[in-house]
């Protein structure tokens, strides 16, 4: 068993190698992890951002009412190196997260697990540059560590937590189908309630309209017969013909025989 395994056994958390270079930032992190452990994810990754910008800070020796924004863009011009590149990153990773949650939106364990293993690679970096030291590059994150202060299991915090992640969307779905399909149930049941309350009175009205159309077609469709005369009338109208030509034949004979007298 070497060395670096024998120590690992001893280990409570992945940061003992910084109690002794910092403390300040050793407890900072702590609290970081216990949050994480609880499965306070947002807090977590909160205490995480304070923690890269007090680091951040101690490197660059900038007062305090300096921003981290401020700090990292100093910080950034400085580089020279590889190591000092991913450095950098690291932080602007931390603090972009963290500004995520300070600003209330809701981060996952899986970015906090990264913010975290984030916040050990720089703190390697720090102790590296604070002792003139190479040892510490040679320290790995155990990951189920991080959650149960004991080495490394079977089965990592990664998969249990993607575990719980697909537990926690399963049954978030689960949920969010429930009330659709009541909300969808409860609309079909008022729409039938109307239905029946308006059905006989659409019938009524669609009667009504077919009547009307009907009738309309019976009037258009409906040829005018002329009507034939009654015999009762013709004899009447022969009458009153012969009538005035006897009265006319009897007032010229008058009036001829009143001239010739």
């Amino acid at each position: 068993m070497s060395k670096k395994t024998c120590y690992s056994l001893f280990m409570a958390s992945n940061f003992d190698f910084l109690e002794n270079i910092d403390k300040e930032l050793y407890l900072n992190i702590e609290e970081a992890q216990k949050l994480f452990r609880d499965e306070y994810f947002n807090q977590s990754m909160v205490q995480i951002r304070i923690f890269a910008e007090k680091m951040s800070k101690k490197i660059l020796n900038s007062p305090d009412n300096l921003t981290f924004d401020d700090t990292l863009n100093c910080l950034k011009d400085k580089i020279k190196t590889d190591k000092e590149q991913e450095f950098i990153e690291d932080l602007f990773f931390i603090k972009r997260e963290g500004n995520k949650c300070a600003h209330g939106e809701d981060v996952s364990a899986i970015t906090v697990l990264e913010a975290i293993k984030r916040a050990y690679e720089a703190s390697i970096n720090y102790a590296s540059a604070k002792t003139k030291s190479s040892k510490f590059n040679k320290l790995n994150f155990d990951d189920t560590l991080l959650i149960t202060t004991k080495p490394r299991s079977e089965n990592t915090i990664v998969e249990q937590y993607v575990k719980l992640a697909q537990e926690k969307k399963e049954e978030l779905l689960n949920s969010k189908q429930s009330e659709f399909s009541a909300k969808v149930e409860k609309k079909e049941d008022e729409a039938v309630k109307i239905k029946k309350t308006i059905s006989p009175e659409k019938q009524r009205i669609k009667d009504k309209i077919k009547k009307a159309k009907k009738n309309l077609k019976q009037n258009v469709n409906k040829t005018t017969k002329p009507k034939k005369p009654k015999k009762q009338d013709n004899k009447r109208l022969y009458k009153l013909i012969a009538f005035i030509l006897f009265v006319t034949i009897s007032l010229f004979f008058l009036t001829k025989m009143i001239f010739l007298f």
